[in-house]
């Protein structure tokens, strides 16, 4: 991994739609910036980007792209040369298909010795009556 110096970095932000939250009013941040970028599902990413003008050492690198950006290395350089935001996954894990039953009724079934493989697939209307018969 090679350094990353902190204009690299901050045009990557830029790339990749975060927002610099420590030029905001209010705030007094004097030797770094913070930039934070919402995720679709939820989370919030958070970096820390110092305003001088050296680079981070490799290790520090590392630590950045895996756990504060997210992205890997070759997403993070292809960002910064192009101008592309690398592709961020919808991190939620996607809805099943047909009509969802309350967790309510889904654990009386459960309770009433229903297997959830067996409540799989069932509509509102379904589950209801297999409740009335137990």
């Amino acid at each position: 991994m090679k350094p990353v110096r902190f204009d690299e970095l901050r045009a990557f932000c830029r790339v990749d739609g975060w927002a610099c939250t420590s030029d905001k009013p209010g705030r007094t941040t004097s030797k770094h910036e913070v930039w934070m970028k919402s995720l679709p599902s939820g989370s919030t990413l958070r970096v820390v980007i110092s305003k001088g003008r050296g680079e981070y050492s490799p290790e520090l690198v590392a630590h950045i792209l895996k756990h504060e950006l997210r992205v890997t290395e070759s997403e993070f350089w292809s960002a910064v040369r192009t101008g592309q935001a690398p592709p961020r996954p919808d991190e939620r894990p996607p809805r099943p298909e047909g009509e969802l039953l309350p967790l309510s009724l889904v654990r009386a079934l459960v309770a009433a010795g229903y297997s959830p493989a067996e409540l799989s697939g069932l509509s509102l209307a379904e589950a209801k009556k297999l409740l009335k018969r137990r």
